[in-house]
């Protein structure tokens, strides 16, 4: 029984069957059996649960997720665990299934005796409900109790000592004590009414207690010893991380609910003649609490995976720590907004959301509250995100006939990954700027020598014909090595446009000067009163014969100076929906009428072009996918740029260089610089987490949807953020340009922070993409 605290990964359809029944069945009882309501009830009563619909859940073999098959139990590991705990957090439901359900059984499980054994089977049917003494001195604020002590006497032990936050403490029948005896660790049982023990109880913000557990002299037989030495430490060492799950999940639950609550709340409450929700500042408010919840469930979800997988304590103990410090943050933010969000209703108990608020603060500071996780996850993240430039070994050779489905997609990394490391420019990795066409340009070529410049396009018309996997992998592996960003807005928007929208025409005559670098393409989206607000353009294409006349402004155009050709949104119809009257065009930029300015930016460079058009030209034949079809063809393209601007590579690789720089100067010498670098480096993290949710969808050749735009919002103000913490880190350097030397590192910081600027606004405004979520995904109201 040891080692069924870390039961196994499900990897058969069997294993994630029963993850989906047990998700299932704890959804259909908490939504038939445990009322939100019933809570004010149970506010100071003894106990503070419901032992029949206890019972019941054990019934359901709930209590037994976590013990071994021989015991009774189902032998299943955090992921159960997580399915069940997620539900019960939507109802608040008070019953014991962390403390008893989870920590005593993960206590006993692991301990080889045979009293241990007798008692899990009780624990599992319920007719038990033990608790364990988890907290570590570390997560008070003051003094921590002292501990208890063992001593022999009599054939039996005798107890003395204190331990303190007991959940349940008065409600329970026995608990689960980690002592020292004979200079070692051991864990120890004891029932609730055994001579010499007693309980200081204390009033908790949910109506439940906890209390200090006194021993003045309690005797216990030998056999009440269930494990000692290092089985008694890895009892509970399973214990803590397991609950620590287990509440995080809970805590996951508990958001998503009162987050659904919420937004109910604001999309019928009335304020003004209009529902509060139609207000931006609310919608906002409401997306960035979206936003957490996400990151919650997604950390969650990966730490769950994770503890399953892992093969050692640390991995473990990080999963544990990186699942409960997201699930803290969130929950605590979503209901203390969920409160404000209400106004004064959200004040009054007749009003649930406070019933969410203090069973949040109540788990949040049970398990090790944020900054216990904090400091905890300082040491375990160490050195997690720096650049893996490692080779695998026996990478294989590249297929000759091009035919990249037949290899698997780790063995297509580490052939793209060779290659990169190879063939790339040294002194072109991480480019401070992006980089104008005459110094990327061999780049470009060399690629297109290799047949490589067109990873997404099929092979019939000149690409590697990659699977969205692949794809994803691609430019995963191009990120992780710096690769400088050509023009590439032909390879990248104008050939998948051709060949999803095109004709065959325009695909023989523009796909290969693309491939070749012959044609480089710019975009023409952007005008200087439409923004964000792309739709309310005002560059107008008229026919004339066999021709267009297209007068209008474009600006924000990248590296117009150095292209080609553009690629253009113009209104074609100015009757009925904005939307409905822009078409898509293929402009020549070789031609009268076309005027290029350069637009310096405020790094001193000249990213950006305004591209004026004044009576340009145009064959109707560089029209694409049809008259007033443009709108349709522009918002598929910016949907899936989104996936790419939220890549955490940037993240990834500013955090690198704050934290070269913050170890040459030893800045975390600092506490509060360290706790900051920390909550950083945590953030990244969990960019890394939610992009893979959205990575999968890809993957998989499904169509993202509107969600995608938290990912961008969260990877650019992370990669703002750590920007700014590089400046402040820099001192009295923190405004001069150009890489400087810290004490022998190497670091530009100005480059990071100017990159930062407007990655928050290009691909769509942050505020606009707050303003796609509310829209789109929360349902909020219009103004």
């Amino acid at each position: 029984m040891s080692n069924s605290a870390h039961a196994a990964v499900p990897t058969d359809n069997e294993a994630f069957e029963m993850l989906d029944m047990l998700r299932d069945s704890a959804a259909d009882f908490c939504r038939r059996s445990l009322e939100v309501t019933r809570l004010r009830a149970l506010r100071g009563a003894s106990p503070a649960f419901d032992r029949k619909l206890w019972s019941e859940m054990c019934e359901l073999g709930w209590a037994g997720i976590l013990a071994p098959e021989a015991a009774g139990g189902l032998g299943l590991g955090a992921q159960a665990v997580g399915a069940v705990c997620r539900q019960l957090g939507r109802v608040l439901a008070p019953e014991p299934m962390i403390e008893s359900g989870v920590g005593a059984v993960a206590m006993l499980s692991a301990c080889d005796s045979a009293t241990a054994h007798a008692m899990l089977g009780k624990v599992i049917e319920g007719s038990s409900v033990l608790v364990c003494a988890l907290a570590e001195d570390a997560e008070f604020a003051s003094r921590a109790p002292r501990g208890i002590e063992a001593r022999s006497a009599n054939g039996g032990y005798v107890l003395k000592g204190e331990v303190a936050d007991l959940p349940l403490a008065t409600d329970v029948d026995g608990f689960l004590l980690n002592v020292t005896l004979d200079n070692e660790a051991a864990v120890v049982c004891c029932a609730r009414d055994v001579a010499g023990l007693t309980l200081s109880a204390r009033s908790l913000a949910d109506g439940t207690q906890a209390a200090t557990l006194a021993c003045r002299d309690v005797v216990i037989d030998a056999d009440a010893v269930l494990a000692r030495g290092a089985a008694a430490s890895a009892a509970l060492k399973a214990a803590r991380e397991l609950s620590r799950l287990a509440s995080a999940s809970y805590m996951v639950g508990l958001a998503e609910q009162i987050f659904d609550i919420t937004i109910d709340y604001l999309r019928t409450r009335q304020q003004f003649g209009k529902p509060i929700g139609s207000f931006q500042a609310l919608q906002h408010r409401a997306v960035d609490l979206y936003i957490q919840q996400a990151l919650a469930a997604a950390v969650v979800d990966e730490a769950l995976r994770d503890f399953d997988a892992a093969g050692d304590d640390s991995a473990r103990a990080r999963a544990a720590s990186r699942a409960k410090y997201r699930a803290n943050e969130a929950a605590l933010m979503i209901a203390r907004q969920a409160v404000q969000l209400h106004g004064g209703i959200g004040y009054t108990d007749e009003c649930d959301v406070g019933l969410y608020l203090n069973r949040a603060l109540v788990l949040a500071a049970r398990y090790g509250n944020t900054p216990f996780h904090g400091r905890r996850l300082a040491g375990l993240v160490s050195g997690s995100l720096e650049d893996d430039a490692g080779h695998a070994a026996n990478v294989p050779a590249a297929p000759a006939n091009g035919q990249w489905d037949g290899i698997g997609d780790e063995d297509f990394r580490a052939i793209v990954r060779r290659w990169f490391e190879a063939e790339y420019p040294a002194d072109m990795r991480y480019p401070s700027r992006r980089p104008r066409w005459a110094e990327i340009k061999p780049w470009y070529l060399k690629l297109s020598r290799q047949g490589w410049v067109a990873p997404a396009w099929p092979a019939e018309h000149g690409g590697m014909g990659l699977s969205p996997s692949k794809l994803l992998i691609f430019i995963e592996e191009q990120e992780r090595w710096g690769i400088g960003r050509a023009p590439d807005m032909g390879i990248q928007m104008v050939g998948p446009l051709l060949i999803r929208h095109g004709t065959a025409e325009q695909r023989a005559r523009y796909l290969p000067k693309i491939l070749a670098g012959e044609e480089i393409w710019c975009q023409g989206y952007s005008e200087p009163n439409a923004g964000s607000d792309l739709a309310s353009l005002k560059t107008e294409a008229l026919p004339d014969g066999d021709e267009f006349v297209i007068n209008g402004q474009k600006t924000w155009t990248t590296l117009a100076q150095d292209a080609t050709h553009m690629f253009c949104l113009a209104r074609t119809n100015k009757s009925g929906k904005q939307q409905e009257g822009i078409s898509f065009f293929l402009i020549d930029l070789d031609q009268p009428g076309v005027t290029i300015r350069p637009i310096r930016n405020i790094a001193g460079h000249e990213e950006f072009c305004e591209v004026f058009l004044d009576n340009v030209r145009v064959p109707a034949n560089c029209l694409v996918g049809g008259l007033n079809q443009g709108w349709t063809i522009a918002k598929a393209l910016l949907t899936f740029e989104r996936i790419f601007i939220g890549s955490p590579k940037q993240s990834q690789y500013a955090l690198m260089r704050l934290e070269a720089l913050a170890e040459a100067c030893n800045l975390c010498d600092d506490a509060a610089f360290a706790e900051r670098l920390t909550r950083l480096k945590l953030d990244v993290l969990d960019l890394e987490s939610i992009y893979q949710h959205f990575a999968a969808i890809v993957r998989r050749g499904e169509p993202l949807g509107p969600d995608v735009s938290l990912l961008k919002i969260w990877a650019t103000e992370t990669f703002a953020r750590l920007s700014e913490l590089m400046i402040e880190a820099a001192g009295a350097h923190g405004a001069t340009l150009g890489k400087l030397d810290f004490n022998g590192a190497q670091v530009d910081v100005m480059s990071q922070f100017y990159n930062a600027r407007p990655a928050t606004i290009y691909g769509g405004s942050n505020e606009i993409q707050r303003n796609i979520i509310a829209k789109g995904v929360l349902r909020l109201p219009g103004a």
